[in-house]
This record gives C-alpha cells, sequence and structure tokens, in this order.
C-alpha cells in the first residue's frame, strides 16, 4: 500500500512539472514571417528583388500597426504569457482584413510563427523548426 502511495505522489509530481515550466514563463512572442521566406506567399518574387506586400500591416491589440516585413522576419515580443490577444492583419488603408484572438496557452510553446495570405488565411503555430520561414531566433 506504501509504494502505491509513493508511486502516485511520485507520478502527481511528474505530471505537475509542464504546469509549473508553464507558469515560469511569463511572456511570449509572435514571429511575423516575411514575404520572401512565407511558402503561403502566392506571388511570384519578381526579378527587381522587390517584394511587394500589398502595405499590408499587422497589429496585436493596442500596439501600434506594423508594417508586414519583405525580407526579413519581424519579432513582436513583451506579450504577457497568461493574456488573451486580438491579432489583426490589416489592408493600406488601415481597414482589418482577417483578424483572431489568441492565447499561449492554446499552443505547447510561447514563441509562436505568423504568416498571412489571402487564401488560407492567418496561420498561427508554434515557432519550431517545422517552421522555418519563421526566422526570429
Amino acid at each position: 500500500m506504501a509504494s502505491v502511495r509513493v508511486h502516485f505522489v511520485a507520478l502527481s509530481l511528474v505530471l505537475l512539472i509542464p504546469h509549473f515550466t508553464w507558469a515560469q514563463q511569463s511572456s511570449g512572442s509572435v514571429c511575423v514571417a516575411s514575404r520572401a521566406d512565407d511558402p503561403f506567399w502566392k506571388e511570384p518574387m519578381p526579378s527587381s528583388g522587390e517584394i511587394n506586400s500589398h502595405e499590408l500591416r499587422v497589429k496585436i491589440d493596442k500596439r501600434p500597426a506594423v508594417a508586414w516585413p519583405q525580407k526579413k522576419s519581424l519579432k513582436i515580443d513583451a506579450l504577457e504569457a497568461d493574456e488573451r490577444y486580438l491579432l489583426v492583419v490589416l489592408d493600406s488603408g488601415g481597414k482589418a482584413i482577417e483578424s483572431l484572438w489568441f492565447r499561449f496557452s492554446e499552443y505547447k510553446s510561447t514563441n509562436l510563427c505568423m504568416s498571412y495570405d489571402g487564401y488560407q488565411g492567418v496561420q498561427l503555430h508554434e515557432d519550431t523548426r517545422r517552421t522555418p520561414w519563421c526566422k526570429c531566433k
């Protein structure tokens, strides 16, 4: 009976470790993939090397909107891990094209990767080796 208790306590501690690890990570980030690296961007690369981002902008909550990165990924950091955020893609006139709410707790990581195209919409994934188009590390 005592060995069952020991095993139960040990198993409980092992299951709580990810919870404690999560609590220690108090901030997160979103890496916005550049148009040059974004596999979901459907337009061909022009011979001039200039990428047309159609003056798209990205905004998270009340932070100022920033121009969509063309050749280098953009890192939006210092986001509280336990908050809910509104991520918005804006057109050249500042009108919202698409938006979504997210929480870092919906993912296994507090480092997320974002891409966007007009067909598939906003793509928000964990920033891992499986999202090589996000180069914010």
